[in-house]
């Protein structure tokens, strides 16, 4: 803790520096962040194999190349995000005032793992902080996360990696909690949808390691004939290996390692074998999914039961809808409590960059005027300007029919008012 102490006097001097910056300058910096992670794609998709048990095809798919476009995405989009937003109309009536809300940075920022993501979510919250002008606690273990940032030119003391058990809510103006890891995620799968589809994302969601994984599927009984066997064909079919093997689809786990030797002496580790499994609604591998690659299916009576079901069981976890009526998978997904939901696809959920960088402002109001524009009111009260005033607000916002009877009685006050304004 004291280490991380000292780097906190650095961060508190440096970021004030940094915020200084246009956006502009600042998203150059994500910029070159982006080409710098992908030149070292080849020599971080292997060392995060290691590290997560992931294949390193699907950590290229849903992780490395999402934290590239993610980069060039709040580069391009943040600047916009964080620029002025003008409150007040143009309207000749306001002429010479302007009511803005300025996007501030907070200053410092945590951004607290672990995460379901393994890197592309603590890199992107990391890098919207830095956009936004913050400095950054990093407590989550992410390999050459700094370093990429490092190499992009970004001021070491603006971003700190700290130990994942590090109380940031007492050293932190603002602390971002990543999403937690779990496999709680849903298909929903209703009359008439497409059998093929369906299996793909199933598999990709069921037996995939990612933040969209979903270890649940909800089928009606006989909506999708041969679904359950499609499902098992497909499971078989994929490859169980080493991690780094760019061919794996599911990762073996590791060796034991037997009493008083070393990995190389151990037996082989019998690999988890992708499994489909069918159940009942209440069975606790359906309520709680198990960490090994298994999906597990619940079959309902009709498409109100699932829907019910999906319901229950979807909160705080993504759920995809699929159905041959798409409109009706829409109407059904505004009912699910579900944070992320898809209609006909099972994909990686994107966080908007205007969404990720409101996590790491704070929003400040500032209002002008002319010289020559009325402005504060004053002591005591001038009856022609408060007439004048109510006159104006009961033509720009009173029933249409008294608009221009209110003009035609107040039309001496405002004269009388506009001349005593300085």
């Amino acid at each position: 803790m004291p280490a991380v102490a000292i780097d906190l006097d650095a961060a508190r001097q440096a970021h004030p520096l940094w915020a200084v910056l246009p956006v502009a300058a600042r998203a150059r910096y994500l910029r070159r962040a982006a080409v710098a992670l992908l030149d070292e794609l080849d020599e971080l998709a292997p060392r995060l194999a290691d590290e997560t048990g992931w294949p390193v095809s699907q950590l290229l798919v849903t992780e490395l190349l999402p934290a590239v476009r993610g980069l060039s995405a709040l580069a391009d989009d943040g600047p916009r995000a964080l620029a002025d937003t003008r409150l007040t109309p143009r309207a000749l009536l306001l002429a010479g005032r302007s009511t803005r809300v300025m996007q501030s940075p907070v200053g410092l920022v945590g951004v607290r793992g672990p995460s379901a993501s393994p890197f592309a979510e603590p890199l992107l919250e990391t890098a919207a902080a830095l956009l936004a002008g913050n400095a950054v606690v990093l407590a989550a273990v992410v390999p050459r996360l700094r370093a990429i940032f490092l190499r992009a030119g970004i001021p070491g003391e603006l971003l700190m990696d700290a130990p994942e058990d590090t109380d940031l809510d007492t050293l932190c103006r603002r602390v971002i909690d990543l999403p937690r890891p779990g496999r709680r995620g849903m298909l929903l799968v209703l009359a008439g949808a497409p059998r093929e589809r369906v299996v793909e994302a199933a598999v990709w969601a069921g037996f995939g390691r990612h933040p969209a994984a979903a270890g649940r599927l909800v089928m009606v009984r006989d909506a999708v004939p041969g679904l359950v066997t499609a499902l098992e064909e497909a499971a078989a079919a994929l490859r169980v290996g080493d991690p780094r093997d760019p061919d794996t689809d599911i990762a073996a786990p590791p060796a034991p390692v037997a009493a008083g030797g070393d990995a190389g002496a151990s037996d082989p580790a019998s690999p988890a074998r992708p499994t489909v499994l069918v159940v009942g609604a209440d069975d606790p591998g359906f309520l709680s999914p198990p960490d090994e690659p298994t999906l597990v299916v619940v079959e309902t009576p009709d498409s109100e039961a699932a829907i019910e079901l999906a319901v229950r069981e979807a909160r705080d976890a993504p759920v995809s809808i699929w159905a041959r009526d798409l409109p009706k998978g829409e109407r059904i997904s505004r009912r699910l409590p579900s944070p992320t939901t898809w209609v006909g696809q099972h994909g990686i959920a994107t966080t908007a960059v205007p969404t990720r960088i409101a996590r790491h402002v704070v929003p400040r109001q500032l209002e002008w005027r002319a010289a020559w524009a009325p402005g504060t009111p004053k002591l005591p009260a001038d009856q022609d300007q408060l007439a004048a005033q109510r006159t104006l607000t009961e033509v720009r916002h009173g029933r249409e029919a008294r608009r221009w009877p209110a003009m035609r009685a107040g039309a001496r006050a405002l004269v009388r008012a506009a001349r005593r304004e300085p």
